[in-house]
């Protein structure tokens, strides 16, 4: 969500006077005087949420981001709309960075509430580091608060006031700052254990109980229906518009559960959501018809860039319980092979209707200046596939046309990926196609996406015995600064790494890979820092961790009621938001 840059020589700091934060006039196409206020935002939800505690989410849009913790509505610091290398407090009233580019010291907006009206204090944000840090705890901002092992360190100053202080001075600094969110002290201070942590705040918790810190707070989940969230009255008091009105403009939102994809299409045609993101051609060209046909009272945005994310697939390298299977998926042979039976011509013209471009490495393909030479080394080239299939052993049929080895084992197995996901169906069913072509067996499996998160990263049993063969899972988000990728992904047992899930590397180019990702975060010649990018992604395309597929491009389309997009210029890849599309949630207003 989160779409950051950093200059790494500029000392940061904000000289205000205390004053809530506003937004600058050139952050909406509308005027303060022509906005309305009130009304209900109508959005959809891909099957449901499972938590509203900020700790225990997983990957995906999640309760807790809406309500303002580590996303939507507020965040220490953020870039500048009209330069995206300077940045400014946001719930920060001011901040500086030392010299040594190392330590942060905040003073927050003494305006800044709860919402139940107590005051955001430094002791909120102190709680939420240090059980992010917490390894048992096991919350998704784990690893920004460890650098190669060293931890972020932080102290108190004042009642409003506290400092951060990396292990080193790093490119990516900034943008990590901009992940830190407070938590109310009062649920989750105490030294509670992580599972006492873990425990709070479960989805059957009464919403009324809740306390935010953004612009919205739950007041009501049906299970399967919809959530309904309201603003919170007090938000206002820290941020305003630029003509000095609190935020946000609307009352609410309301997110109707849906079953996948095509659902959230049908939703939108029938004019029972306000805003969409069609992705592919054929969903776009029937919102488009409904557009011109006068059907629907809609703007259609199409073709803003390639999206900041793509779609990979990965075999599990931890089968404990299946040893010839884990053999199979640490061959580095096998996995250059199943990398050419990838037809991403083929998975761009199905899934998307040539609407996007294919992806080769970490590095997302709209960062077309980073993308590293020769990445396309192991393309689709079945002829080539089938020769180092041969070569590890599986050079023979079975009578059902199936490649077996030595030992009549089948070069079969099972491919997982989001039900939701009807994009990520069609490229798994493509692959299996072509692999069915030359002889290996690929069967498919489409489950709720909590419960493929659940099975890639497992928080219980061995990590070195994980029950799954592969799957097509995806990443978004993510700094532009240095986007050869994330520590989470890049490190064995980080938590976003779908390969090797162990705390220890399995081959030797896992280590040579991280390595060079923490030498890059500490590069602040822009140059070098792209050469040594250029060496990650050669050890990628060369040892095939993950097969990246590919990158789809943004198409935003939202009913004509809605009001309060970004101006022209800053709809790009980069501001666009998975939620809201090209707008400001705090912003956005209704017209009717």
């Amino acid at each position: 969500m989160k779409k950051t840059l950093l200059i790494a020589a500029l000392l940061l700091s904000s000289a205000a006077l205390a004053t809530p934060y506003k937004y600058p006039a050139e952050a909406t196409t509308n005027k303060p005087s022509e906005v309305k206020m009130g009304g209900v935002l109508r959005l959809v939800q891909l099957k449901d949420f499972d938590t509203y505690n900020p700790f225990t989410t997983q990957g995906r849009p999640n309760i807790p981001e809406l309500m303002g913790y580590a996303g939507i509505g507020n965040t220490l610091i953020a870039p500048k709309l009209d330069n995206l290398s300077e940045y400014e407090g946001i719930m920060a009233e001011n901040f500086t960075l030392a010299k040594d580019n190392r330590t942060y010291t905040f003073n927050l907006r003494p305006e800044l509430k709860w919402s139940d009206g107590k005051p955001i204090l430094a002791d909120d944000f102190i709680t939420a580091l240090t059980i992010n840090a917490t390894k048992d705890v096991e919350a998704s901002l784990y690893d920004y608060m460890y650098d190669n092992g060293k931890p972020v360190t932080w102290k108190k100053l004042g009642e409003r006031s506290f400092s951060i202080t990396f292990p080193r001075a790093t490119v990516q600094n900034n943008e990590t700052v901009g992940y830190f969110f407070p938590v109310p002290t009062s649920v989750f201070g105490g030294n509670k254990t992580a599972e006492q942590i873990k425990a709070l705040w479960d989805i059957t918790t009464d919403p009324s109980t809740l306390i935010a810190p953004g612009p919205f707070v739950p007041s009501k989940y049906v299970k399967g229906e919809r959530l309904t969230m309201v603003k919170n009255k007090y938000y206002g008091d820290a941020v305003k518009d630029s003509a000095g009105r609190s935020v946000p403009y609307l009352d609410g939102l309301q997110y109707n559960i849906i079953a996948d994809q095509n659902a959230e299409l049908a939703q939108f045609l029938a004019g029972n959501t306000d805003v969409y993101q069609p992705n592919n051609r054929d969903k776009l060209a029937q919102v488009s018809a409904a557009k011109n046909d006068k059907k629907l009272d809609i703007t259609v945005l199409a073709n803003i860039g390639p999206n900041t994310s793509s779609d990979f697939l990965y075999f599990n390298w931890n089968k404990a319980g299946d040893l010839t299977k884990q053999t199979l998926f640490r061959n580095t042979k096998f996995r250059q092979a199943m990398n050419m039976l990838v037809n991403k011509d083929a998975m761009l013209d199905l899934a998307l209707g040539g609407l996007g471009q294919a992806a080769w490495t970490s590095v997302y393909p709209v960062y077309k200046d980073w993308v590293a030479p020769n990445v396309d080394k192991f393309k689709f080239n079945p002829t080539a596939a089938v020769k180092l299939l041969d070569e590890i052993g599986y050079s023979k049929k079975g009578a059902d046309g199936i490649r077996v080895d030595g030992k009549g084992n089948k070069l079969s197995f099972t491919l997982l990926t989001n039900s939701e996901n009807t994009r990520r169906q069609a490229l798994a069913k493509i692959f299996q196609e072509e692999c069915k072509k030359v002889g290996v067996e690929v069967k498919t499996s489409f489950i709720p996406f909590n419960q493929l998160l659940g099975t890639i990263y497992p928080k219980e049993g061995p990590k070195t015995d994980r029950k799954f063969d592969v799957a097509i899972t995806g990443v978004g988000g993510g700094g532009f600064v240095n986007p050869v990728g994330v520590a989470a992904m890049l490190r064995p047992g980080g938590d976003l790494n779908g390969y090797n899930y162990t705390d220890k590397a399995i081959q030797p180019w896992e280590t040579q890979m991280y390595n060079l990702f923490i030498k890059s975060t500490s590069e602040f010649d822009l140059a070098k820092r792209k050469e040594i990018a250029n060496q990650i992604q050669k050890l990628q395309v060369d040892n095939i961790g993950y097969i990246y597929l590919l990158s789809q491009n943004i198409h935003n389309a939202w009913d004509n009621r809605v009001q309060g997009e970004l101006p022209k210029k800053y709809q790009t890849p980069l501001l666009n938001s998975s939620y809201f599309g090209v707008r400001l949630i705090d912003l956005t207003w209704l017209s009717k």
